[in-house]
């Protein structure tokens, strides 16, 4: 196969064969020889294989093939690359495939990629999610790394390349659960609304609580995660009407009773990515899904202030307007819930208030989805309590047939 002209892949040690036109794999290893005890470096090739998944599946059938359990010395990111060539075989969504990459990354802050699997026992899980939980993650985020570690540790155990699988004699971690959620109420929303309009908190000469205010006022009425809140920019605002000839002006900041009037008019959020606190790092939205929207009146209007204050400071509409990571946004809103002596409410709260806010106003799935971000099978699922008047409803329909 020598006289065989082959071109290099993105993939190490994977070719593509330009006669066959199909792909062949090169795999280099090395082995002890005793006659003179040095290491003998040796390859092995496979040939015409049809696709990039069926290589990448032999080079790591080669990798793993003829060594003892004992002696494999397979690290996390290994494991994680065996479960990738699983999840494009079998396949699964590229969404599936493209958050379990960003995941661990994240977990690759905590256990190095380099670390061995054999390494890894039940002190080093339960240290691994103290840390991930000491960041002030939010529980969905918890869940999801905590989630991504096990199937990848599992993977690897289920073939065979570790002889003991801790996980199953380890406690989970414990994350809240979507039921455990709360709806905030708008008697309380109120409470704390006017809690941060009418006490101050100066900072560098300016008052904080305009902005905090904000940012619940916009997690209350949109449902933003807030870690797509935090990714906001003030170019991330933009105007809209539906029936606006392009010589008439909108109004800058409409009351309760001109947006009652002129319903179709107005401002709405734009959300094409998120922000990751602890790693400073910018990434798509989950389930990369870009939406919009529409403010509420209040909260266009604490925008429309908001901007306006920046822009007279010298500010550029590319800046970020929220400049505070996530643990102070959350630990934040309990102080203030402590201080309003009300039920202390999480970030997320605000996004399960919304979402329900929504299936009581009997909102289609379509729309929810739409604007959540989340598909109908999920919204299914984690509020599926609160779809059990429907049947009512299936009842009464048929009563008229």
């Amino acid at each position: 196969m020598a006289d065989k002209v082959r071109t290099k892949t993105k993939y190490k040690s994977i070719y593509y064969n330009n006669t066959t036109k199909k792909y062949d794999v090169k795999y280099n290893y090395k082995e002890y020889s005793i006659e003179t005890g040095k290491n003998v470096y040796k390859s092995k090739w496979a040939y015409n294989l049809n696709t990039i998944t069926e290589a990448r599946a032999e080079l790591a059938r080669l990798q793993t093939a003829g060594v003892k359990t004992d002696d494999k010395d397979i690290t996390l990111s290994g494991a994680y690359e065996l479960w990738e060539i699983k999840a494009i075989g079998q396949n699964f969504s590229p969404i599936t495939i493209k958050n379990t990459s960003n995941f661990m990354t994240m977990i690759y802050q905590f256990l190095p990629a380099s670390t061995k699997l054999k390494d890894i026992d039940e002190d080093v899980y339960y240290k691994f999610c103290a840390n991930i939980r000491s960041q002030g993650y939010s529980e969905e985020t918890l869940f999801s790394l905590n989630t991504t570690f096990r199937k990848v540790i599992n993977h690897a155990f289920k073939k065979r390349l570790i002889t003991n699988n801790f996980l199953l004699y380890t406690d989970n971690m414990k994350t809240k659960r979507k039921e455990d959620y709360r709806v905030i109420s708008k008697e309380e929303y109120d409470l704390i609304d006017n809690y941060f309009k009418d006490n101050k908190c100066i900072r560098k000469g300016q008052n904080s609580y305009k902005k905090y205010r904000f940012i619940y006022n916009l997690l209350y009425y949109t449902g933003l995660r807030i870690g797509e809140a935090l990714a906001l920019t003030y170019n991330d605002f933009e105007e809209f009407s539906y029936y606006k000839k392009s010589d008439e002006p909108l109004k800058i900041a409409p009351s309760s009773e001109l947006v009652k009037n002129k319903h179709l008019q107005g401002t709405r959020v734009i959300i094409n990515k998120s922000f990751v606190s602890r790693e400073n790092l910018l990434k798509d939205t989950k389930n990369y899904k870009k939406r919009t929207i529409p403010l509420s009146p209040s909260t266009e209007r604490l925008y429309m202030r908001l901007k306006e204050e920046h822009k007279q400071n010298g500010g550029n509409m590319e800046d970020k307007i929220f400049t505070l990571t996530y643990s102070a946004y959350d630990s934040t809103i309990r102080k203030a819930c402590n201080n309003l002596d009300i039920p202390v409410c999480s970030c997320h709260d605000f996004r399960h208030t919304f979402i329900s806010n929504l299936i009581k106003k009997n909102i289609p799935l379509t729309v929810i989805e739409k604007v959540s971000g989340d598909n109908q099978n999920t919204i299914l699922q984690r509020y599926s309590h609160m779809f059990e008047s429907d049947e009512v409803m299936i009842l009464t329909a048929l009563q008229d047939l």
